[in-house]
C-alpha cells in the first residue's frame, strides 16, 4: 500500500490544499476558459488527481470536518437573502413557470430511477439531483448531509455529471428563443424588447465591492448560531438526520421576516460559496478514479432523464398556459442552473427585464430544493 505525501493526520496541510483548490477554481472562472470548462469542475477534477496520485489522502478527519461545520455553515450564509415574500411578490410568471419546471425535475428524477439501475444509493441519488436541479450545490451538499450519502466517488461522478448535462442544457436554452417555428407558438414579449448588455455587465468576477467587516462576522456569528439551533431542535425532535433541514428553515424564517436586518449583513453570500468550493474539493479528494469511470455514464444517462422531462413538461405545460417563451426559457436555466445562470441567460439574449425575476426564482429554488430532495429520499427508500 503506497501511503500518501500528507499524511491524513496533517490537519493544517490539508486545510491549505482544500483552500488552495478552492482558490483554484475562482481563479478559473475568471477567465473565458475557465467559465466554458466550470471552475467546479476543474477544482474537482485538480482534487481527484491529487488524492489518485497519492498526494493528498482520500479518506482525512479534515473531510469529516468540512461536511460537519462548513456544510452548515455555508447553507446559512447562502439563503440569507431568500426573502420568501419578496420573491413571491417580485417574480411573477417566471416564478409560476419554475415551479413547473421543479415538479417536472421531480418526475424526472422518479422516472429516471424506475428506469435505470443506480444501484444501493438509487434513492440517495435521486433526491441529490432533485435538489440541485431545483436549487443548486448548496442543495446538493444539503441532501448529500441529510441522507447519510457521504460516498466520495459516487458524489464525485454526481457532480461530474451535473455540471456536464447542466451546460448542455445551458446551451439548449439559449439556442431555443432562435428557433422560429417554436417563437411562433409562444408569446414572445421580452424577445421583441430585448437590450443588450453592456461589455461591463457581462462581467463575472468574484469580487465584493464594499465589504463591511463588521457585517461579514455579524453574518458569520448568525450562521453559528442557526446551525446550533438547528441542531438543538433536530434532536428535540428525534431527528437528528434533518439538522440541516431546520437550520435551512429557521434561516428562511429569519430572511423573510427579518428583511431590514438582513441588508445590515455583508460578504455571506461570498463566504458561502467559499465554503462550498471547499466541500466540492473535499468531495473530489475522496473520489476513487477508477469507481468514478465506471459509475460516471449511467449517471450522466440518469442526469440527461431528468433535464428532458424537465423541458418536455416545462414548455408543454407552459405552451397551454401562453406562458412567454423568455420567461419559460429563464425559469428552466434557473431551475437547473441556479440563479447565477439568470444573469448569464439574461446577458445573453438582452432579457434585461428577466434577470431579478429569475435570480428571486432561482433563490426560491435555493429554499425549496433540499426539502423536495429529501422526499424524494424518502419516498423511494
Amino acid at each position: 500500500m503506497t501511503f500518501p505525501v500528507i499524511a491524513p493526520e496533517q490537519d493544517f496541510a490539508l486545510w491549505s490544499i482544500l483552500i488552495a483548490l478552492a482558490g483554484f477554481g475562482f481563479w478559473c472562472e475568471r477567465y473565458p476558459w475557465g467559465r466554458k470548462y466550470s471552475g467546479v469542475m476543474l477544482l474537482i477534477a485538480a482534487a481527484i488527481v491529487l488524492s489518485n496520485l497519492r498526494i493528498i489522502p482520500t479518506s482525512a478527519p479534515t473531510y469529516d470536518a468540512v461536511w460537519s461545520y462548513l456544510v452548515p455553515i455555508a447553507i446559512p450564509l447562502l439563503l440569507f437573502e431568500a426573502d420568501l415574500k419578496r420573491i413571491i411578490r417580485e417574480s411573477g410568471p417566471t416564478l409560476i413557470a419554475f415551479v413547473i419546471g421543479g415538479v417536472a425535475v421531480v418526475a424526472g428524477a422518479i422516472i429516471g430511477a424506475s428506469l435505470l439501475d443506480l444501484g444501493s444509493d438509487e434513492a440517495e441519488l435521486a433526491g441529490i439531483f432533485t435538489g440541485t436541479y431545483i436549487g443548486g450545490s448548496l442543495n446538493f451538499a444539503a441532501v448529500a448531509e441529510a441522507s447519510g450519502m457521504q460516498d466520495g466517488s459516487m458524489l464525485a461522478a454526481a457532480v461530474a455529471a451535473d455540471n456536464v448535462v447542466t451546460n448542455l442544457h445551458f446551451l439548449v436554452i439559449i439556442f431555443i428563443p432562435g428557433i422560429a417555428w417554436l417563437a411562433a407558438r409562444y408569446p414572445t414579449h421580452h424577445m421583441d424588447t430585448a437590450e443588450q448588455f453592456t461589455a461591463k455587465s457581462r462581467a463575472r468576477l468574484h469580487r465584493i465591492a464594499d465589504l463591511n467587516i463588521a457585517g461579514l462576522l455579524a453574518a458569520l456569528a448568525l450562521a453559528f448560531m442557526l446551525a446550533a439551533i438547528g441542531q438543538t431542535l433536530a434532536e428535540l425532535l428525534g431527528k437528528p438526520q434533518f439538522a440541516i433541514l431546520v437550520t435551512t428553515a429557521l434561516t428562511l424564517i429569519f430572511a423573510t421576516l427579518l428583511p431590514r436586518q438582513v441588508r445590515k449583513l455583508s460578504g455571506h453570500s461570498e463566504a458561502g460559496s467559499v465554503m462550498m468550493y471547499i466541500f466540492l474539493a473535499s468531495v473530489g479528494a475522496t473520489a476513487d478514479v477508477w469507481e468514478l469511470i465506471a459509475i460516471g455514464p449511467v449517471l450522466f444517462i440518469f442526469a440527461s432523464v431528468i433535464i428532458i422531462v424537465h423541458m418536455i413538461v416545462l414548455f408543454g405545460v407552459g405552451k397551454v398556459l401562453r406562458l412567454d417563451l423568455a420567461e419559460l426559457a429563464m425559469a428552466s436555466a434557473v431551475c437547473i442552473g441556479g440563479p447565477a445562470s439568470a444573469a448569464a441567460l439574461a446577458s445573453a439574449k438582452g432579457w434585461r427585464d428577466l434577470l431579478t425575476p429569475g435570480v428571486l426564482a432561482g433563490s426560491f429554488g435555493y429554499a425549496a430544493g433540499s426539502f423536495i430532495g429529501v422526499a424524494v429520499v424518502e419516498w423511494l427508500r
